[in-house]
């Protein structure tokens, strides 16, 4: 079993890696292809499309066959595209490439969930968050490490083509200690075909994963820009925001199993919403940088555990198989981060970044109050 968790890890590791790769090298595609904030945020959309047409795709495929063997055609799929973005030299080209990416990566997202669902069956314990966190920190990771390489000079082909070989080299390693999934009775005796199926709680949920998506959607895709648009950083690095904020994300989910342990879904969710407004506040309304850092850190302990909250609600649902039902809860709540860049995009363009990013303020309170009114106390 020890053996088992670190293969899973080492997967929720890459999954961060891979992507905070792509976003801290956003400024490098937005500057070679003269795109403004409002070309940018429509193209951007291309990863979270790719996303969301793949959610339905992964449940199937990994209800059907195992999401071992699906597990490794994410990696495979990464190190294939990670490569072939350095070779992009159009709008178009770069969105087709994101659209790649994002089926790629939620391909891996619902795959890997649904071994560590597989996981918590064996083991008996609630590890969820503890995984997400291990994919917060391959986020950090990738963050600091994009910012070195670019202050460094090291070129995109070279960035790029080290995080393939990186995924290359891990998953050959890990590939023999994943899980092969467990089925519940009910699926073994009725062998129905999957079909996603979500309650009145679960939609709920869904819609209060769909603001927190919105809000690291953003977070991801902006914060970076927001940080290179200061007029002092104070010799920081751009990427000190997003590496904050993905810090901050490894905390709030190491504390995540913790918290399920002691608290109610509905309080932990309304804590969240809270903090993400909180957070957020900080960063739009102040000035010193220091304290936008502690803004970006206190937004990511914000948006920290919703989503390992209802992933690990969803997976452990009776009358489907883990796989549907994370696929279509992912499916709403990934519409939030479909629309995240595409929205900060178009209000930037017309309103100013700054003025953008209060959206998350407002959605943070949104998720808090749903939370407290429409979810029932456990």
């Amino acid at each position: 079993m020890p053996q088992a968790r670190l293969a899973i890890s080492v997967l929720f590791l890459l999954c961060g890696l891979n992507f905070a790769s792509w976003a801290t090298r956003i400024p490098d595609f937005k500057e070679f292809l003269s795109l403004s904030d409002a070309e940018l945020g429509s193209i951007l959309m291309g990863l979270p499309i790719g996303s969301m047409v793949s959610l339905p795709l992964a449940g199937w495929l990994i209800a059907r066959y195992n999401s071992k063997i699906i597990c490794l055609l994410a990696i495979v799929l990464y190190i294939l595209i990670l490569p072939a973005l350095t070779f992009i030299s159009s709008s178009l080209f770069l969105f087709v490439g994101l659209f790649s990416f994002g089926m790629a990566g939620d391909i891996l997202n619902i795959s890997m969930n649904t071994q560590v669902v597989s996981l918590e069956k064996l083991t008996n314990k609630k590890t969820m968050s503890s995984f997400h966190a291990i994919f917060s920190i391959g986020l950090m990771l990738g963050s600091l490490l994009g910012g070195y390489l670019v202050k460094l000079d090291v070129t995109l082909n070279q960035h790029f083509y080290m995080i393939a070989l990186c995924n290359l080299i891990s998953i050959i390693g890990v590939y023999r200690y994943l899980l092969i999934d467990s089925k519940n009775e009910e699926q073994e005796n009725n062998m129905v075909e999957p079909k996603f199926k979500l309650n009145n709680y679960l939609l709920i949920l869904s819609f209060v994963a769909f603001c927190g998506m919105l809000c690291e959607g953003a977070m991801a895709d902006w914060i970076s820009l927001y940080f290179k648009l200061l007029p002092n950083l104070d010799g920081y690095p751009f990427t000190i925001g997003f590496s904050s904020f993905a810090f901050s994300m490894v905390i709030g989910r190491l504390i995540g199993d913790w918290a399920a342990k002691h608290l109610s879904i509905r309080n932990i969710l309304m804590i969240n919403g809270l903090l993400i407004a909180l957070g957020m506040s900080i960063t739009v309304f102040f000035t010193q940088v220091p304290l936008l850092i502690f803004g970006c850190f206190i937004t990511g302990l914000g948006i920290s555990t919703i989503v390992p909250m209802i992933y690990s609600q969803a997976g452990n649902t009776k009358d489907t198989s883990p796989a549907m039902a994370i696929a279509a809860v992912s499916t709403i709540a990934y519409v939030g981060f479909m629309l995240g860049p595409v929205v900060i995009g178009f209000l930037s363009e017309y309103y100013g970044l700054k003025q953008a990013l209060i959206l998350l303020i407002i959605l943070g309170l949104l998720a808090s109050g749903i939370s407290k009114f429409a979810l029932n106390k456990e």
